[in-house]
């Protein structure tokens, strides 16, 4: 990475994604809605191998990209906290992901965090980037699916077929 003047950046601690939305419901049904994949299918991935409960080694695929990325599920902490790893950027290396559910007055917040990425400064910074706008899709579509029983395509057609920009 170099800055204006041609010099090198250099990254002072590796770079990870921490995005958060309000979703007005109740933390069981914000939670179910992640671990359940006849739910989760609806809006963010396509098909699961099963329903995410600790120890589950799981097979998401979004269908629409020819895409799987294999999740490691460490951590369950019913309508609290979802911990995995998966291998979406790297399968060398995956990176972990956190979901926390935090009950507020209004519903509950979630905050998806994920760390571990891995390689020069400019594919991390890269891969944090992605990974940001695709959890944010993925508050946004569950928010939509929850608070409204509407079922937005926003991870479907943040890359259409064909497009090349």
């Amino acid at each position: 990475m170099t800055g204006d003047g041609g010099q090198a950046l250099r990254l002072s601690r590796a770079p990870s994604t921490r995005v958060g939305m309000l979703i007005r419901r109740p933390a069981p049904d914000v939670f179910a809605a992640l671990t359940d994949p006849a739910l989760t299918s609806r809006f963010w991935f396509t098909k699961s191998s099963g329903p995410v409960t600790r120890g589950a080694e799981l097979t998401w695929t979004w269908e629409m990209y020819e895409v799987s990325s294999a999740v490691s599920v460490t951590d369950v902490e019913e309508d609290r906290l979802l911990r995995f790893t998966w291998s979406g950027y790297d399968p060398e290396h995956p990176t972990t992901v956190e979901f926390r559910f935090v009950p507020w007055a209004e519903g509950t917040y979630v905050q998806v965090t994920e760390t571990g990425f891995r390689g020069d400064g400019d594919t991390q910074v890269s891969r944090a980037l992605d990974s940001t706008q695709g959890f944010t899709f993925l508050l946004s579509s569950l928010k939509a699916f929850l608070e409204h029983d509407v079922v937005l395509r926003v991870v479907l057609d943040a890359h259409p077929a064909g497009l090349q920009i």
